[in-house]
C-alpha cells in the first residue's frame, strides 16, 4: 500500500499526534515570549532617545536668543507688574478722572468708633478760624472753573469776538492807534484815506480777470483748402469718423460765416474730453502751447512758421503727435520722410473704409497722452 495515500490517523499513533502538538504549542508559547520581551526593550530604548533629545532641544533654547518680530514688539510685554500702581497715583478709577492735586487721592477713611452705651451722642461743632482784624475786609475772589462759553460775559457792549461782520481791513489796520478816550488818531485817518486812495487808483489799472482757464486739449489743422483736412470738415472727420470733402463741409455753412475752430468730443481713459480744433496757431497762449496733443502736417515745412523750438518739425514731432493723411495712390513728400509721422491713408471712393482708418488716429493720439501723463494732468483736474 501506498504510503502516500495514507491519512495521518493511519500512519501515527494518537499518542504521537498529542505530542507533537504539544510540543508545537511549546515552541509558539516561547517565540510569543521573546517577542514581547524584544519589543519592550524597543520601546524603552525610543524613550530613552526622545527624553535625551528633549533635554538637548531645550539646553539649545536657552542658548539661543529668542527673535520677536514687529508686531510682537509693538505690542510690548504681556506681563506689567505695578503698572495699575504707578496710574493709580495720578488716576482715581472709581471717579474715572485724572487726580488734579496729590491730597485728591483716594484715602481710606477711618471707621467711626462705636457709640458706648449710656452715653448721648454730642454733635460736632464745627471749628470757626480765626481771622485777623487787618485781613476782615479783604475776600478772596471765588474760586470757578474754565468755561468756553463763559468768555462772552466781558463782551458786554462790545462785538462778539472782536468781529464786525460790516467792517474792512482798513478798520483794523486803524484799531492799532487808537486814544485811550477810543478815538482815532489824525496820522491814522490820512494814512487810512491813502490806502483807500491806492487802493482805488490799483483796481483801476488792472482790472481783475474772472476768466477760467480752459482745459481742453488742442488739435492743429492746416489753413489750406487743398489739405484733406481742415476746420471745416474736422468734426465729421475726427469725431464722426466719416470723411467729407472740404468743398461740400464749407456748402453747410452760413454764408459769410468765419469759421476759427471747432469743438469735438472723444472718450479718452473712460471720460468724456473735449478737444479744440484750430488752424490758426499765432493767437495761442504760452499756457496753451502746452495743451497742444496733435498736429496734422501737409509736408512744407512752412506750415510751422511761428511755432516754439524754431519751427523745426524734427523737434516739434518729439512733442506733438504728428499725423499726415493723404488718399491712396498719392505721393507723400519728401519733407516728410526720416520725421516722426503716422501716416493715415484714405481710399478715394470706399467711405466704409474710414472709421477703421480714423480709428487709428485716435488710438496713436490716445497712446501719446497716455505716455506723457504731466503734460496733458491739467484733463483731470477739476
Amino acid at each position: 500500500m501506498d504510503l502516500s495515500s495514507k491519512t495521518l490517523s493511519q500512519t501515527m499513533t494518537v499518542e504521537a499526534i498529542a505530542a507533537i502538538k504539544a510540543k508545537r504549542m511549546a515552541m509558539k508559547m516561547d517565540l510569543d515570549v521573546e517577542g514581547k520581551r524584544i519589543r519592550t526593550l524597543q520601546r524603552e530604548q525610543d524613550r530613552q532617545e526622545h527624553e535625551e533629545q528633549a533635554e538637548f532641544c531645550k539646553l539649545t533654547m536657552k542658548r539661543e536668543r529668542q527673535q520677536y518680530t514687529r508686531e510682537e514688539q509693538l505690542l510690548g510685554e504681556k506681563e506689567l507688574p505695578g503698572v495699575l500702581k504707578i496710574v493709580s497715583l495720578v488716576y482715581d478709577f472709581t471717579r474715572r478722572r485724572l487726580l488734579s492735586k496729590p491730597e485728591d487721592s483716594p484715602k481710606e477713611e477711618p471707621a467711626a468708633p462705636p457709640p458706648l452705651e449710656g452715653l448721648r451722642e454730642v454733635p460736632e461743632v464745627p471749628e470757626v478760624p480765626v481771622v485777623p482784624p487787618e485781613l476782615e475786609t479783604i475776600k478772596p475772589p471765588p474760586m470757578s472753573k474754565y468755561n468756553r462759553y463763559g468768555q462772552e460775559r466781558f463782551l458786554r457792549g462790545e462785538e462778539e469776538f472782536g468781529i464786525n461782520p460790516g467792517g474792512s481791513n482798513w478798520e483794523k489796520v486803524a484799531s492799532l492807534g487808537l486814544n485811550p478816550d477810543g478815538g482815532k488818531t489824525e496820522s491814522v485817518k490820512i494814512n487810512t484815506e491813502k490806502g483807500k486812495l491806492e487802493m482805488a487808483k490799483n483796481a483801476s489799472k488792472k482790472p481783475r480777470k474772472d476768466k477760467r482757464l480752459s482745459r481742453m486739449p488742442i488739435i492743429v489743422v492746416p489753413d489750406a483748402l487743398t489739405s484733406p483736412v481742415t476746420v471745416h470738415n474736422a468734426k465729421q472727420l475726427l469725431q464722426e469718423l466719416r470723411y467729407v470733402s472740404v468743398e461740400q463741409a464749407r456748402q453747410t455753412l452760413v454764408p459769410g460765416q468765419l469759421l476759427d475752430e471747432v469743438t469735438i468730443e472723444h472718450r479718452f481713459q473712460g471720460e468724456l474730453v473735449s478737444y479744440r480744433v484750430i488752424d490758426n496757431v499765432t493767437r495761442l497762449t504760452p499756457e496753451e502751447w502746452s495743451r497742444v496733443a496733435a498736429v496734422f502736417a501737409m509736408g512744407p515745412h512752412w506750415q510751422f512758421k511761428g511755432w516754439p523750438q524754431g519751427g523745426d518739425p524734427a523737434l516739434i514731432f518729439h512733442r506733438v503727435c504728428a499725423f499726415h493723411l493723404h488718399f491712396r495712390g498719392t505721393s507723400v513728400s519728401k519733407e516728410l520722410a526720416n520725421l516722426q509721422v503716422h501716416l493715415l491713408a484714405l481710399s478715394q471712393h470706399e467711405r466704409h473704409l474710414d472709421c477703421g482708418i480714423l480709428t487709428e488716429f485716435w488710438n496713436k493720439l490716445d497712446h501719446h497722452m497716455a505716455v506723457h501723463p504731466r503734460q496733458f494732468a491739467f484733463i483731470k483736474q477739476k
